[in-house]
This record gives C-alpha cells, structure tokens and sequence, in this order.
C-alpha cells in the first residue's frame, strides 16, 4: 500500500514538473516574439516622430522636396540562421542603415548626389553577436522617402592572436610619476 503510494506520488511530482516545464518552454517563445515586436514598434514610433518633424519643417517649402524618412529593406543571405536570431538582426542593421542615411534627412532631394548615396552603405561591415555582416545596396528609390534595398552577407569574425604587452619596468613607471606629481605641485 505504501509502495503504491509513494508512486503515484511520484508519478505525480514527475507530472508536475513535466507539466511546467511545457508550460515555461510554449511561454518563453512567445515572450521572444512580444519582445521582438515591442523593440519593433518602439523603432517605428522613434521613425514616425522624427519623419513627422521633418515633414513639419518642410510644410513651409511645399515647392521642395525634401527627404523626411529612410526605410532600410534588409536581406541576409544565410539561410542557416533561426527565425528570431535573423529578425533580430534585421532590426540591428536597419538601425545601423538608418544611422548612417540620418545627415540626408532634411536635405534637398534635388540637391543629392545621386551617385554618392549608395556608397554610404555598399562594402560596410557591421558586427553583431559574433559576425560580420557586409552590406551591398541592391537597389536605392530616392524621393521624399529614401528606400533603400540591403542585402546583408555573414561573415566569421577573425581576428588575429596578438600578444600582451611587456607591462612597463618600475624605474620605467617612477620619472613618469615623480613629473606629474611635480607638475601638480607647480600648477597648484
């Protein structure tokens, strides 16, 4: 009777703990994605202010155009990366596209070296969670809004083994020392 009871017991705590863990995994993976989107929304709202100050300073000039927003469309090409692991990404290197486009906003779209505008991203390397990422422009619309098409290539970070530095001898570190604390003296 006891045996029987201490199984089911058992067979219950193992239930339990069976049970919990399902639960924590189904939870953990929706939690990447609402974080994922909240990181997202919150990227696209710092976008909507920021275009829709510029837009505000443009109304004035309506017979200008003028940049007011830059929409990175980003590819990687490594078909080997998770789903979120790539999204995540993605948000990283739009953020990057958009930091290095931001001087372009609020300028003139007439005004634009057309030829130039491209090579701000084309052969840039971006690093990430242990890689490399290349960037080459695919293919640029210029106008009010820039939109600009990204294909993202992962490459292995390298880096070469370098050796540590001899730490400086003592006598080395003393002249150093006694000049500063001589130079404090005098300027005091």
């Amino acid at each position: 009777m006891k045996k029987q009871m201490v199984r089911l017991l058992a067979l219950l705590a193992l239930g339990m703990v069976a049970g919990g863990v399902l639960v924590t995994v189904h939870l953990g993976g929706q939690i990447d994605e609402i974080t994922h989107k909240n990181q997202l929304l919150s990227q696209q709202l710092g976008l909507c202010e920021d275009e829709l100050t510029q837009l505000k300073k443009s109304m004035g000039e309506k017979e200008k155009k003028v940049v007011s927003g830059i929409e990175p469309r980003i590819s990687i090409l490594d078909k080997d990366m998770a789903r979120l692991e790539e999204k995540n990404t993605i948000l990283v290197l739009e953020k990057q596209v958009r930091q290095w486009m931001e001087p372009l906003q609020g300028e003139e779209v007439k005004k634009l070296n057309y030829a130039l505008v491209p090579k701000i991203i084309d052969d840039r390397i971006v690093e990430f969670e242990g890689a490399n990422y290349r960037l080459k422009v695919k293919l640029l619309v210029i106008d009010a809004n820039i939109i600009i098409y990204v294909e993202a290539i992962k490459e292995k970070i390298t880096r070469p083994v370098t050796q540590p530095e001899e730490a400086p001898k003592k006598s080395e570190l003393k002249p150093q020392i006694f000049f500063l604390a001589n130079h404090i003296t005098k300027t005091n």
